[in-house]
């Protein structure tokens, strides 16, 4: 009796294995987690975007596809991009997992409208004292501008700070535009100084309406 009760016990144990071997498996997507920062400003403008914290609940992150909206494709789980012209773009992220499921985020990046002190236009060229760029901006905003700026910041070829400048403006009324320049000892592009640029605006003080 005890042998008979101990083969149904054996019996019940594959039985029960066999069950959960036949059990169909849960395929869950992964879950993307994204930063991009910035997500508007000046052209060009430089933008950094992870999605180095995307899980997957039942596996692992495979890969992670970038379209950066302006024709431009990347991999990886953090990249960095610069928006060489104006217009309103979607970064489009895609993170696959490891069973081939795959989802996609779609997030808006706004290129060349700095509120309200907006740069119209802007040229980078050599002189002999290191690198200028200069160019227009114009008050879009309805209040008059007592006192602005417009900084520019240089990085290396790979993207890394160096140092920044930049221009005080005053005393712009709504529409009204100025031109500016910012100057940097930096070696000319041409010979080896910083490579990459990003500008932005600020106002530092407006005057009551």
């Amino acid at each position: 009796m005890r042998r008979l009760m101990r083969q149904w016990s054996v019996f019940l144990a594959l039985l029960g294995l066999g069950l959960l071997g036949c059990a169909p498996r849960t395929y869950l997507p992964p879950v993307p987690v994204v930063a991009v920062e910035p997500v508007q400003g000046e052209a060009p403008l430089f933008v950094r975007a992870s999605a180095a914290q995307s899980f997957d609940p039942d596996g692992t992150i495979l890969g992670v596809r970038w379209d950066l909206g302006d024709g431009t494709q990347k991999e990886g789980p953090e990249i960095l991009h610069r928006y060489d012209r104006e217009g309103n773009f979607f970064i489009t992220v895609e993170v696959v997992d490891d069973q081939g499921l795959a989802t996609v985020v779609r997030l808006p990046i706004r290129v060349g409208i700095s509120y309200p002190l907006d740069v119209l236009e802007w040229h980078v060229e050599e002189y002999f004292g290191g690198t200028r760029v200069h160019g227009r901006v114009k008050n879009i905003g309805p209040r008059r501008i007592s006192l602005g700026r417009v900084a520019v910041r240089f990085y290396d070829e790979d993207w890394n700070f160096v140092e920044e400048r930049s221009k005080n403006l005053g005393d712009l009324y709504p529409g009204m535009e100025q031109i500016f320049e910012v100057r940097s000892g930096l070696r000319p592009r041409s010979h080896g100084g910083a490579p990459n640029h990003t500008i932005y605006t600020e106002v530092i003080h407006a005057d009551a309406p």
